[in-house]
C-alpha cells in the first residue's frame, strides 16, 4: 500500500577533455579545491578519476606511474596508492614493467555493468521508494525540472551530469552509505558509456520519460512499482547500447 508522503594541474591531460563535460565530473568527483583533510592518496584518487572518467586519460592509452604523478602533481606513493583503488573499481589496469593502461570497456564489459545494475538498482529504488522524504523528492523535482530544459536546448552534455545526479540522488535517499557506495562505482563506469556511445535527442527523450516513470512511482512510495520502473530503464539502455553497439 503506498505510504503518505504529507510528513514525510595538468593543463594538457585537461585540454583533452571536453570542457563541456565538466558538469559530469563534477557529480562524481569531490572538491579538489577544498583541500583540508583530504589526504593526498584521496586527492591523486580523484584526480586520476576525473580525467578517466572524462576521456582526459583515453581508454586503451599506457601511461606511466611518473607521468601520472607529473599530470596530478602529486607524488608517488599516493599516486601508486590510488591507481590500485581504481583497479579494484576496473578504470585502470597496471600491466607489469609496462606500466598503466586505462581500461578500455568492450560491449561484452558494458553489458556486464547493465546487468550488474539490473540486479542492484531496482532493489535499491524499491528502498527509496519506502524512505524518500519530501527534500528528496523536491530535489529530483527540480532534477527532472532541469532535465526537460536540457532537452528542450539540445544541452546533451547538461542532461549527461542531471542524468547522473537523478540516480545519485535516489541512491541517497535510501540513507543506506554502503549502498551509496556501491552505486557510485557502478555509475562512476556508467558515465563513460555516455561520453563513448553517440546518443541522439530521441535517446534522451526516451531517457527522460523512463526518469518520469521511476520518479511518479518512487513519489506514490510504491515499492514495487518503482523497482519494475528501473528495471524497465535498465532494460531499454541495454537494448540501445546493443543497437548502437558502442
Amino acid at each position: 500500500m503506498p505510504k503518505s508522503r504529507k510528513n514525510l594541474p595538468a593543463q594538457r591531460r585537461a585540454a583533452r577533455a571536453p570542457a563541456k563535460f565538466a558538469d559530469l565530473a563534477d557529480t562524481t568527483t569531490p572538491d579538489l579545491a577544498s583541500g583540508g583533510n583530504q589526504s593526498l592518496t584521496e586527492r591523486a584518487y580523484a584526480e586520476i578519476r576525473h580525467r578517466v572518467i572524462t576521456l582526459g586519460f583515453r581508454p586503451g592509452e599506457f601511461l606511466n606511474e611518473s607521468t601520472i604523478c607529473a599530470e596530478v602533481g602529486i607524488g608517488r606513493m599516493p599516486v601508486h596508492g590510488a591507481l590500485h583503488r581504481l583497479q579494484i573499481e576496473g578504470l585502470v589496469q597496471i600491466v607489469p614493467r609496462k606500466g598503466v593502461m586505462i581500461r578500455t570497456d568492450s560491449l561484452n564489459d558494458v553489458i556486464a555493468l547493465i546487468e550488474t545494475r539490473m540486479m542492484v538498482e531496482p532493489a535499491c529504488m524499491a528502498l527509496a521508494a519506502q524512505r524518500a522524504g519530501s527534500s528528496d523528492l523536491r530535489t529530483l523535482r527540480t532534477l527532472l525540472s532541469q532535465s526537460r530544459r536540457a532537452i528542450r536546448q539540445s544541452d546533451r552534455a547538461s542532461y549527461m551530469s542531471l542524468d547522473a545526479k537523478f540516480h545519485n540522488e535516489i541512491v541517497r535517499a535510501t540513507g543506506n552509505s554502503v549502498l551509496v557506495e556501491v552505486m557510485r562505482m557502478l555509475h562512476q563506469r556508467a558515465s563513460r558509456i555516455w561520453l563513448l556511445q553517440f546518443w541522439t535527442d530521441a535517446d534522451l527523450k526516451l531517457t527522460q520519460i523512463e526518469h518520469e516513470a521511476i520518479f511518479e512511482a518512487l513519489e506514490s512510495g510504491d515499492a514495487d512499482a518503482t523497482s519494475a520502473a528501473s528495471r524497465a530503464h535498465l532494460t531499454s539502455l541495454r537494448r540501445r547500447i546493443m543497437h548502437g553497439a558502442l
